[in-house]
C-alpha cells in the first residue's frame, strides 16, 4: 500500500531502490532518485524537516525503528502528508543503509481535520450559545423591574403627562427585550435547538393579532395598510403559529420603517390546494426605500443591513430577516424578494400547509394580553406564607409589590440567596417559595434539590423566577423538583395566574 524504500545512510539518505508507488507519493518518476537528480529528503517541508531528521537520529542512537509522520511537496505544488516506518541495516556493526516504507494518509489527515474543526466549532457553538443565556438573564433583571415598576404605575392614577412618559418608558424597554430575544433565537436556531409546535389555527385569528399590533404604527407615520385574503384561501391551516406570526409581523415591521409615503398590503393567496393541504403564498408589499439589486442577497445574512448607514438611521440588529428566513427553512419554505430601488419592495414566501375548511374542533389563539386589571385573589388559605429567593433588590421589591397586590393578606419573607433559602425556609416553614435561578452562592436548582431532600418539604409548592430564556430551562426546573416556572420580565397576569394555581382559590373577586 505504500513506497518501499532502501537508503545509504549518508546526509542526503539517497534512494538505491524503491517501487513502483513513489511516483504516485511524489508525482516524480523513481528514475529520478536512483540517479541522484532529486532527493526525497528535499521534498520535506522545510518546518517539518528538522524534527523528521531529529526523530531519525534519537532511533538510530537507541537502535530503534523509526516512526514518524511528516509533509512532502508533490511536484504538482499540492501537501501531502507522510506516515513512514523505517529500520537500520547493521554491516559489521556499523549502520550501512536504512529500510522502510512511506505510507501517504492524506485523505485521513483531511478526515481528522474536518472532524476537529467539527468539535472546534461545535465548542464554540456551546459556548456563544452559554455566553448568549448569561447576556440574556444579565439583561433581563434590569428589564424586569424597568417594565414591571411601569405596568404598575401606568395601572395607578397618573397625569395623562406622566401617564404617556411611563407609556414612552414602557415601550422602550419591550423593543429592547426584542432585541435579546432577536439574539436568542438566531442562536437557537443556529444551534439546531429550536422546534416547531405545529396546530391547528384560523388565518382569520392570526391576521387579527397582526393588525393589533401593526396598524398603530403604520397609522402613527400616516401609511395605508391593508389585509387581503383571497377567497380561496382555506380557513384553517396547521402551522407553529407564534414563528409564522413572528416572520410576518418582522416583514410587516421592515415595511412600516422603511417606508415613509404610500401603502403596505399583506396577502395570502392560494397557489394550489389539495383535499387536506394546500400551497400559500404570504406576501409582504410596499412602497418604501427599496433595496438596490446587488445588495438584495446580503440582507439576508446575519447582522446585516442594507449598508452601514441604514443602522445609523433606522436601527435593528440586522437579525430579522437572517430569523425570518431560517425560521421559513424549518417550515421547508424561505423569503424571496422582488424590489426597486426608491420605488418599494414585495416580500413574500410559499409554504406548503395541512389545511380545512371545516370548523369543528377548532383552535382558538388568545388576544395579546393587555395589563391586567387589578384583581385580588380569595384563597381557602387567606393569609398564605410566600418566601421570596431574589438576590437583586429591585427584583425582590417588584416582586413583593406584585405578591401584595394580589393576595393583599400573605405573609411574605425573604431569602437573598440560595444559602439562606434553606435556614429560611425551616424557620417559617412557607406555603410557596418563589425561587429566582441565578444567584450567588448556591443557585436556584441546587437550592431547591436542598429543600426537597428535607422530609417536611417534599410537597411544598416551589415555583421558578428566571430571566433565563434558553430551550430547556423550563424541563429543567421540573427536573430538579419545582412545581412551576414564570419567565421574568414577570407579567402580573401570569403570577395571579400561577398563584391561583397552586394555593387553590376559592372564588376570583375583581
Amino acid at each position: 500500500p505504500g513506497t518501499v524504500f532502501l537508503s545509504n545512510y549518508d546526509e542526503k539518505y539517497t534512494k538505491i531502490y524503491l517501487n513502483d508507488e513513489i511516483e504516485k507519493l511524489t508525482g516524480y518518476p523513481k528514475s529520478d532518485f536512483l540517479e541522484n537528480n532529486i532527493y526525497f529528503v528535499d521534498l520535506i517541508l522545510p518546518e517539518d524537516l528538522d524534527n523528521v531528521l531529529s526523530k531519525n537520529k534519537i532511533a538510530l542512537e537507541q537502535k530503534k525503528p523509526l516512526h514518524v509522520i511528516y509533509r512532502i511537496i508533490h511536484k504538482n505544488g499540492s501537501i501531502v502528508w507522510v506516515e513512514e516506518f523505517g529500520d537500520s541495516i547493521i554491516k559489521n556493526g556499523e549502520i550501512a543503509f536504512m529500510e522502510g516504507i512511506l505510507i501517504d494518509i492524506t485523505e485521513k489527515k483531511n478526515n481528522e481535520s474536518i472532524v476537529k474543526e467539527k468539535e472546534l466549532a461545535e465548542a464554540a457553538n456551546k459556548a456563544k450559545s452559554e455566553f448568549l443565556a448569561n447576556m440574556s438573564h444579565e439583561i433581563r433583571t434590569p428589564l424586569n423591574g424597568i417594565i414591571g415598576y411601569t405596568d404598575l404605575l401606568m395601572n395607578s392614577k397618573l397625569e395623562s403627562t406622566q401617564k404617556q412618559y411611563m407609556n414612552t418608558i414602557n415601550q422602550s424597554a419591550n423593543i429592547l427585550l426584542e432585541v435579546v430575544n432577536d439574539i436568542l433565537d438566531f442562536s437557537k436556531i443556529e444551534s439546531g435547538k429550536l422546534e416547531l409546535n405545529i396546530e391547528k389555527y384560523r388565518i382569520d385569528d392570526i391576521i387579527l393579532q397582526i393588525k393589533e399590533l401593526i396598524n398603530y404604527q403604520a397609522h402613527s407615520k400616516n401609511l395605508e395598510i391593508n389585509y387581503i385574503i383571497n377567497e380561496d384561501v382555506p380557513k384553517y391551516i396547521w402551522v407553529d403559529y407564534i414563528r409564522l406570526k413572528q416572520v410576518l409581523i418582522n416583514l410587516l415591521t421592515n415595511a412600516v420603517k422603511f417606508t415613509h409615503k404610500g401603502k403596505i398590503e399583506l396577502s395570502i393567496s392560494a397557489l394550489e390546494i389539495q383535499k387536506s393541504q394546500s400551497i400559500l403564498r404570504f406576501s409582504v408589499k410596499d412602497t418604501g426605500i427599496g433595496i438596490r439589486k446587488n445588495n438584495q442577497k446580503i440582507i439576508f445574512q446575519a447582522f446585516s443591513q442594507e449598508d452601514s448607514s441604514t443602522t445609523k438611521k433606522f436601527g435593528g440588529t440586522g437579525l430579522g430577516l437572517t430569523i425570518s428566513n431560517q425560521l421559513l427553512g424549518l417550515m421547508n419554505s424561505k423569503l424571496q424578494i422582488n424590489s426597486q430601488f426608491n420605488v418599494g419592495s414585495t416580500f413574500f414566501f410559499d409554504i406548503k400547509l395541512k389545511s380545512s375548511n371545516k370548523s369543528k374542533q377548532r383552535k382558538q389563539v388568545d388576544t395579546e394580553k393587555n395589563i391586567s386589571e387589578n384583581r385580588i385573589l380569595t384563597l381557602e388559605n387567606e393569609e398564605p406564607r410566600i418566601l421570596i429567593v431574589e438576590d437583586n433588590k429591585i427584583n425582590m421589591l417588584l416582586t413583593k409589590t406584585l405578591v401584595k397586590q394580589i393576595i393583599p393578606k400573605c405573609k411574605i419573607y425573604e431569602s437573598v440567596d440560595g444559602e439562606k433559602a434553606l435556614v429560611k425556609a425551616l424557620e417559617v416553614i412557607p406555603d410557596i417559595v418563589l425561587m429566582d435561578i441565578q444567584m450567588p452562592l448556591i443557585n436556584g436548582y441546587e437550592a431547591t434539590k436542598q429543600i426537597r431532600e428535607i422530609e417536611q418539604f417534599k410537597d411544598i409548592i416551589i415555583i421558578a423566577l428566571t430571566a433565563g430564556t434558553v430551550m430547556g430551562e423550563k424541563e429543567k426546573c421540573i427536573e430538579v423538583g419545582m412545581n412551576d416556572y414564570v419567565p421574568k420580565p414577570i407579567v402580573k397576569k401570569t403570577l395571579e395566574d400561577i398563584l391561583e394555581k397552586w394555593l387553590k382559590a376559592k372564588n376570583n373577586v375583581a
